[in-house]
């Protein structure tokens, strides 16, 4: 018994040893702790599924639509017959000025090209997109030297025609869902009324039998 009663007491003074040495944080460390707790919470909570989708769909929408913008450029500079002297590095930075978003994108293909980094350069379109036409097109875009000058036309033709059936193919599955939606309160309705149909059919014809039984 002595023995555990002094093992209890060193623990004791130990702790109370521990809280006056340690010492508070200032109103400047509070407030960082605090700061630092926040984005935490922040970042872990979960944004509902159909709004991050939503953000995410929108967010895709409007890259597709400044890359087909870029292709189109892409189709009038060729057409124009700058295709055959125009380099790769110059085609991207002009795309760069020409668009907004995907600004920052195509400056990083032409400093990769700069550095003879072809495969970076396509990457940093592909890894903006993430799908596997944007891989493509960037691809296209790094080895436009590559590339014979009578085909060029032909190959822009073939990418525009790719990514505008990538988004009609998005936009017919968005209005299904769409569809599936707008009929729902229908069914809703239909499984009500014969839910009714149901109850004054069986239902009260069996609890009149029943009064019956028990009369």
């Amino acid at each position: 018994m002595e023995h555990v009663m002094t093992i209890l007491m060193i623990l004791f003074w130990t702790g109370a040893l521990l809280v006056l040495v340690k010492e508070k944080p200032d109103l400047k460390a509070r407030a960082a702790m605090f700061m630092e707790r926040y984005a935490v919470s922040a970042k872990s909570s979960l944004i509902p599924g159909p709004v991050k989708n939503f953000i995410s769909d929108l967010k895709r929408e409007k890259l597709e639509m400044e890359l087909s913008e870029s292709l189109a450029y892409v189709k009038n500079l060729v057409i124009l017959g700058r295709g055959k002297s125009i380099s790769a590095e110059l085609l991207l930075t002009e795309l760069s000025d020409v668009t907004r978003l995907l600004s920052p994108v195509f400056l990083d293909m032409a400093h990769w090209l700069h550095l003879n980094e072809k495969e970076k350069a396509a990457e940093s379109l592909s890894s903006r997109f993430g799908t596997g036409f944007s891989k493509e097109i960037g691809h296209f875009l790094s080895g436009w030297e590559d590339i014979d000058p009578s085909e060029l036309l032909s190959s822009v033709e073939l990418f525009q025609s790719a990514l505008r059936e990538e988004r009609m193919t998005r936009q017919m599955s968005r209005d299904e869902a769409v569809s599936d939606l707008a009929y729902f309160p229908v069914v809703i309705n239909c499984m009500a009324v014969l839910l009714n149909f149901i109850y004054v059919a069986y239902f009260i014809a069996q609890k009149d039998q029943l009064g019956m039984l028990m009369g």
